[in-house]
């Protein structure tokens, strides 16, 4: 499937700031399953764009703005052909596949995450626990915009009943975490079945690894991976892969908004 993204943010301060420090991860990854085609990558102001890579191995590009700044835009254009709905990776690390059972802020390890775990079935392995907790998930909470922010933890869906796909991602990570199984929150974007989606965020979804590979489960969709997903980084939760991160010196309120357009077409068959 040919996948085509738009990612468009501009971000805005109450007063001038300088040496303005920013991370971008937002370009889709070349991965089993997934190749780029083509990207660009802009800013306004100009500025000169540095690609790099994290300790998770995702690819993010590092810019400074310098001078009196009072608002930037970032802006991606990306191609992707994608194919499999999981990561072969026979090698993953024995480290990795430790951090991946770790709880974090984001994804604690709780009382109420633990009766969640025990609710969906501990027993067998990681698949089809992930299937059970999955259904468990699309059964007891609703997608909802408005409930969560986006500094909130696993928790606010437990308590809320309501989230968005990051809250479902964390809560799934940390319930399957708590029954000892690896699994990493991946950030990215989902592309319709057919025309165009426009939103205000990025995807975000749940892998687990099972028998050399990483397969996905979305929890906010109730449905598993498949090649309408574009990964763009992976990690332990939300905090690892956001999409924009950075600095600046002076004092000023900030406020950031984004768009996303994401539009599939099927290949044809030679």
């Amino acid at each position: 499937m040919i996948v085509a993204v738009e990612w468009h943010s501009t971000y805005r301060y109450s007063s001038a700031v300088r040496q303005v420090h920013n991370e971008l991860r937002v370009l889709p990854a070349i991965r089993d399953g997934q190749r780029r085609l083509e990207y660009t990558l802009t800013t306004d102001p100009p500025a000169r764009l540095q690609l790099l890579t994290d300790a998770f191995g995702n690819e993010y590009h590092y810019f400074d703005l310098l001078g009196q700044i009072t608002q930037f835009t970032a802006t991606l254009r990306a191609t992707v052909d994608t194919a499999s709905d999981l990561v072969r990776d026979p090698a993953s690390s024995e480290l990795t596949q430790f951090l991946m059972r770790q709880p974090t802020v984001r994804c604690p390890f709780d009382p109420r995450i633990g009766a969640l775990l025990r609710e969906a079935g501990a027993h067998g392995g990681p698949l089809s626990v992930a299937n059970r907790v999955m259904a468990l998930m699309n059964d007891r909470f609703q997608f909802e915009v408005g409930h969560t922010s986006v500094e909130d933890t696993a928790l606010g869906l437990v308590d809320l009943g309501h989230g968005v796909c990051q809250d479902f991602t964390h809560l799934m990570l940390a319930i399957l975490r708590m029954g000892g199984f690896p699994a990493r929150y991946v950030s990215g974007y989902l592309a319709p079945s057919s025309g165009e989606a426009v939103a205000d965020a990025s995807h975000a979804w749940v892998q687990v690894y099972s028998d050399g590979a990483w397969h996905g489960f979305d929890p906010s969709n109730g449905q598993h991976q498949d090649a309408r997903y574009v990964v763009s980084g992976v990690g332990r939760d939300y905090d690892d892969v956001p999409p924009l991160r950075g600095s600046f010196r002076g004092a000023a309120e900030q406020d950031w908004q984004a768009r996303v357009a994401v539009a599939a077409q099927q290949q044809q068959q030679q």
